[in-house]
């Protein structure tokens, strides 16, 4: 039996909020939703960031967006080629401690914290 509370809740569209939030930060990153071993991923040739279909909550997804929308930004700032060089080098730095190239790279730590101290801009609107 459903509750009431549970059909209460407001659901929202994760490309239509996940677009709102890129362009708030002044990209024109695209979105795309697909299936995948990561809750996301950025395409830095493409300026493409790949999201899941769903998630275990808004504040995963948000996270998650925002994460992503990092990269993006250093993209932009740094250009494409060159964000491609550091990324890759912040990844063999990894691998060469005997660390995971992608868990452990500089880029991905500094865009979850960024993710994480943004995340309380966006949480009161979509909760």
């Amino acid at each position: 039996m459903i509750k009431l509370k549970d059909l209460l809740k407001e659901r929202i569209d994760y490309q239509d909020t996940a677009s709102q939030i890129v362009k708030s930060y002044k990209l024109k990153s695209k979105i795309k939703f697909g299936v995948g071993k990561n809750k996301g991923d950025y395409e830095w040739k493409s300026d493409t960031i790949n999201l899941r279909p769903s998630y275990s909550s808004i504040k995963e997804f948000l996270i998650t967006v925002l994460h992503e929308i990092h990269h993006a930004l250093q993209r932009k700032k740094m250009g494409a080629s060159k964000y491609e060089k550091v990324y890759q080098k912040a990844g063999d730095v990894a691998v060469n401690k005997g660390r995971d190239f992608h868990d452990d790279n500089k880029f991905e730590e500094d865009a979850e914290r960024w993710a994480k101290k943004e995340l309380s801009k966006w949480v009161k609107k979509y909760k």
